[in-house]
């Protein structure tokens, strides 16, 4: 499944780029939208590349239908790596949801527009469980959007810490 998220920020590009740089961001973000336990596991700079790799539970923003609630149930632990090429604003983000075949990547781009910017997310899903991974991968996608809209609102939050 693939499909296209838009989270939009209220300072450039510049500023935002420097935040996702910054380790102290994600811890702070994700105690923002109430994550049940936050870990890094790992995070590299090397010049303008930059990676960090996170374990997170989250309670599911979605209804978690009979048919998935032996697989998912109705927290998710996942772990998430962001890498960016800060130079060049663009990234890739990875989830791999603990205990269930699912393949999450999402392909970032920053662009500016107008005083702001907005991060313009390519995902691409996909579950391997057999007749049942395509509703598995459509729950993954509905709760990683639902998720969005407050995950713009932090973002901005905490940026009102960072400046170009």
């Amino acid at each position: 499944m693939q499909f296209q998220q838009i989270l939009e920020y209220n300072k450039s590009s510049d500023a935002v780029i420097k935040m996702f740089g910054d380790p102290a961001y994600f811890e702070r973000k994700f105690q923002l939208l109430d994550a049940r336990a936050f870990e890094v596991l790992k995070q590299s700079t090397d010049g303008s590349d930059f990676s960090i790799t996170m374990k997170i539970t989250f309670p599911l923003s979605v209804p978690v239908p009979g048919f998935a609630k032996k697989v998912i149930g109705d927290t998710t632990t996942l772990t998430e790596e962001d890498s960016w090429d800060l130079a060049a604003k663009t990234g890739t983000l990875s989830v791999d949801v603990h205990g269930v075949p699912v393949e999450a990547v999402g392909r970032m781009r920053l662009v500016d527009r107008g005083a702001g910017c907005v991060n313009q997310i390519d995902w691409e899903i996909s579950c391997s469980i057999p007749l049942i991974g395509k509703k598995v991968a459509k729950l993954i996608a509905d709760d990683i959007q639902a998720k969005g809209a407050e995950d713009a609102r932090v973002t901005n939050e905490i940026l009102t810490d960072y400046d170009a």
